[in-house]
């Protein structure tokens, strides 16, 4: 492929370019969000958060199928409020009821991230809009 190197060397750069646009654009973006506290559903974000220097308390294992029981939400619910969380995160795949009964009671605000992109074309436009 020694006719195609160019090509390949330009297609690299223009990625690698785009790659650190989106980084700082993504990083800009959580800036003020460091220092803040959260908890998630699922244990996926390490990298993301360690590149972008944000605080996760930790991570939560439920079935997103099985409502969580009255001791489970309660042990979630104390995390929660001890160590000052300020937003809970669960996946698409979670059915609101149980991330709003984990956060009942609390001032801890609900979000949902995707680490599957299902929902990519809304996250590209909403990026490309701000």
């Amino acid at each position: 492929m020694p006719q195609s190197r160019a090509k390949l060397d330009a297609n690299l750069k223009d990625f690698e370019a785009q790659l650190a646009s989106t980084e700082t654009q993504v990083g800009n973006e959580l800036a003020p969000l460091k220092g803040k506290g959260y908890f998630v559903f699922h244990d996926a974000y390490g990298y993301f958060e360690k590149q972008f220097g944000l605080t996760p308390l930790g991570h939560f294992t439920v079935n997103p199928e099985i409502q969580p029981g009255a001791q489970r939400l309660h042990e979630i619910r104390t995390q929660l409020v001890e160590q000052k969380a300020t937003c809970v995160f669960a996946e698409p795949q979670f059915r609101p009821a149980v991330v709003e009964s984990v956060a009942r009671g609390t001032s801890v605000r609900m979000g949902t991230l995707d680490p599957l992109g299902t929902n990519i074309n809304w996250v590209k436009q909403a990026i490309q809009n701000s």
